[in-house]
Order: C-alpha cells, then structure tokens, then sequence
C-alpha cells in the first residue's frame, strides 16, 4: 500500500531523492476534463519529504504508418496493460490511480505534434511514452521541451536524434538499442566473416534500407566502425519506405561485388527480394555458389509462412537470414497478457511490447523516488530507478522497497529487471546495457522462437 500525503521522513538529506535541485508536481486529468492550472512545488527539503497530493498523468504518442505500423497495437496494448496492472492490482501510485491520456497515433508523416503536446500538458501530463519515427520526434522536440515532457521512447534507434543541435534538455531516454549499437554488431559479424571462395572478403557489407532518417544512420554508424579496421560497405541501395522498386536490379546490385554480409533494414517487402536472392545464388543443381549471411531489422522479422507472400517464397530462400527484436525472452505471462486482448498477436508476434509495458512502469516507479510527478524530476529519476542496489522484477516490489525504507528513516534505491530484461542507460540517456532477441528461419521458411541475448553499447 502506498503511503498517501504525508510526511515520510524528517530530516533526511536531499540525496534520499537522487534527482538533483528539481521542482514541481503537475495536477492531473484526462483531455476532455478541460483546462487545468498547472500548479508548481519546489523540491521536498530535508525536513518535509511527502508524496505529492497530484496523481502521476502520462502522454502517449504512435504512428500506424512506416515501419511504426507493425508495432503500435502492441505497444498501447502494452502500454494500457501496465496501467491496468498498477491501478487495479497494485493500487496505483501515491494513493491515487496513474492517469493514461488517450493515444494519439499519427496517421501520416510530418503532421505537427505541437498542439498535440500542449493539449496533453492541459491535461496534466508530466510525461509522454512515444513510439514514432525520428524525424517526427525531432520535429516534436521544441514543443515537448517548452512543455517540460519527461520523453520515454520505446522504438527509435537513429542517431539524428542524439545530433547535436536537437535541443532535448536532458528530458528524453531511449530503451531501444541504438544504431551505434547494431551498427557495432553488424560490423563486427563482418569483419569476423567472409573471405572464403563462396563470400566477399572479410570485412564489406551491402547495405539495403528504407529512405529514411534511422536508415541513413544506420549507414553512417557502420561506416564509422568499418572504415578503420579495412572493411567497407561495397554496395548500398536505398528505395521508398515500403516500396522496394525492381527486385531484380536490387538482386543484381549486391550480386556484382558479394559482400561477407548483407544488412537489409526494412519492412515486410523485403521477402520477395531475399528470395530472389537467394535463387539468384543457386547453379543449375539448386547448390549455392554465393554463400553470405543475411541480416534484417524488427520491422521484417515476421513469420513469413504465415502471411499470403509465403506461397511465392523459395524454399529455404531465408535459412541464411537472422533478424532481431529488442526484449528479453517473452515470458508465459506476458505472452498471456498480450493475447488475452488480442490472440492475433500469436502470429504478428510481440515486438516492443515489453518496452510499453515497462515503460509506464518505469515512470512510476521514477515519480515514487523523486517523490515528484514533474517531468524534469522522472527524467532525472529513470536511470536510477534501474541502477540502484535493491533488484526488483515488478511496480510493488520495487515501490515496497522504497516505501519502507523511507518510513525507518533510511534511503533504498532499486534496480527494476523488468519486461524488457536488465537495463541502463548511458551518458546521452539511451539504452547502455539491454538485451535482443535473435530469430532465423527453417527451410520452409517458418521463423523458429527468439533466443535472448545481451547487448552492451561501445566506447
């Protein structure tokens, strides 16, 4: 049970909150319950550490088109799935239940957030769970810092956020590993690779993507990573989202100098070109004569022979693909959870979902250590919620920790290894130490289940 507006501890120093000289709780509220002032509190002192009397109100913003559109359901599903967890089981936080605005889920590309963001900020929000792409987060930038947004960004991975003139005020945190991150690991798979008489040397990369943001970065972060250690990316074609173009010609530009690997960063469309791919590699006995692995993105890690494309799919055209979802091992009950809302998601899988899920959970668990609902407090409070000395694996557990240790005059901190697996985060607030799961392909083109493993960011 939490402790509800009262005094906790008298005459503990600030450092019990490890938020730094941060200030304000905002009132809460749903859109449509109209306009509310946003009153502000400073800091609790070391005389008067309270739970603050306004209840924790979250934004959330999607998009259904691009390679977001795969995901969204999962993530608000997810995302709605903590809330219910938190306030039905776990009695919410601070005595009251945690608001959860309605999604806004953008339809197309470039519409303008900004009265988005001042109408969920009306509404009480302190902080906003965003699964879009990075160019419409960067374009949201401005008005969710004037806003004073706490950003938790469950799917972005492209650099362009991170540049330096996207002014974030410490606000925004990415769980998703970065480009950096898989660029370092695509590169080291090729490095380590190829040079055998049915590869490319060690050390090239074909590079295939979407025309985007996230797929220029990925392409730079490679680059950076390669070119010093004598590798090189020896081809790369970009093409409309969603629109791969003529396959043949994408088939025969990576054929011309074979590579020792081929990323393919892109969607669903991608399966008809491995595919061509890989018949394209067959001599006349159906024998490989072009031998490289294959590498894919989140968006193209489906289960093809459930879709209507597996009937023109050749067989084994993906036993040479390796895709990767973020997440640890899906467990029975977050499995459970997520079909229990909706069982189409046994075959459109479950990617990002725990990173929702965790997400809200993080937030409130960010609010009871800086006992603060302002967004600049939860924004400096998220890492170390996931660092601290006491492991906790749900809301309740970790809260209890904190909440006890607060009534006997002492201070806990909390390590939460939640959905998503362990977690930190690094010096620009993205995901430092995480994990992903791996997922290939059988030779009747059926995904076989995810192995789990760590990833850690590089130097």
């Amino acid at each position: 049970m939490s402790i509800t507006r009262r005094t906790l501890v008298r005459g503990l120093g600030a450092g019990v909150l490890g938020a730094g000289a941060l200030s304000g709780c905002s009132q809460g509220g749903g859109i449509g319950r109209g306009r509310r002032r946003r009153p502000t509190t400073t800091e609790p002192t070391a005389g008067d550490l309270e739970e603050p009397d306004q209840p924790l109100v979250i934004g959330q913003i999607g998009a259904s088109y691009g390679r977001m559109a795969r995901f969204e359901e999962a993530i608000a599903v997810s995302i709605d799935e903590a809330r219910v967890d938190v306030n039905a089981r776990w009695e919410g936080l601070f005595g009251q239940e945690v608001v959860l605005l309605e999604r806004h889920v953008m339809e197309t590309p470039g519409e303008d957030l900004a009265p988005v963001i001042a109408q969920m900020a009306d509404a009480g929000a302190t902080c906003v769970i965003t699964s879009i792409d990075e160019e419409s987060l960067i374009a949201a930038m401005p008005a969710l810092v004037e806003a004073q947004l706490a950003i938790l960004d469950v799917l972005t991975s492209g650099m362009g956020v991170r540049a330096a003139e996207v002014k974030t005020s410490n606000l925004l945190i990415r769980l998703a590993p970065n480009d950096r991150v898989m660029a370092a690991r695509y590169a080291e798979e090729a490095l380590g690779g190829g040079g055998g008489e049915k590869s490319g040397p060690a050390g090239t990369v074909a590079y295939l993507s979407e025309d985007t943001l996230q797929g220029r970065s990925l392409l730079n972060e490679m680059t950076q990573v390669l070119n010093p250690s004598s590798g090189r990316v020896v081809s790369q074609q970009f093409y409309e989202v969603g629109k791969i173009g003529d396959i043949g010609a994408r088939v025969k530009a990576v054929l011309e100098s074979p590579p020792a690997l081929l990323v393919a960063n892109g969607g669903a469309e991608l399966a008809p070109f491995l595919s061509a791919l890989h018949t394209a590699t067959l001599d006349e006995g159906k024998r490989p004569t072009i031998e490289f692995p294959r590498r894919v993105s989140p968006a193209a890690t489906i289960d093809y022979s459930q879709e209507p494309v597996a009937k023109d799919l050749a067989p084994e055209s993906l036993t040479a693909v390796t895709g990767y979802e973020p997440g640890g091992e899906i467990t029975v009950g977050h499995e459970n959870m997520m079909l229990n809302r909706n069982p189409e998601f046994l075959r459109r899988g479950y990617a990002y979902s725990q990173h929702g899920y965790d997400a809200l959970v993080m937030l409130c668990l960010a609010a009871q250590h800086a006992l603060s609902v302002e967004g600049t407090a939860l924004a400096a409070a998220l890492n170390a919620v996931l660092t601290g000395s006491e492991e906790c694996t749900d809301f309740e557990e970790c809260r209890r920790v904190m909440t006890t240790a607060l009534e006997a005059g002492e201070k806990a901190t909390v390590a939460y290894v939640g959905r998503m697996g362990k977690v930190e985060l690094g010096g620009q607030s993205d995901a430092r130490i995480g994990q992903l799961r791996e997922y290939t392909w059988n030779e009747a083109n059926v995904m076989q289940p995810g192995a789990a493993g760590g990833f850690e960011a590089p130097e």
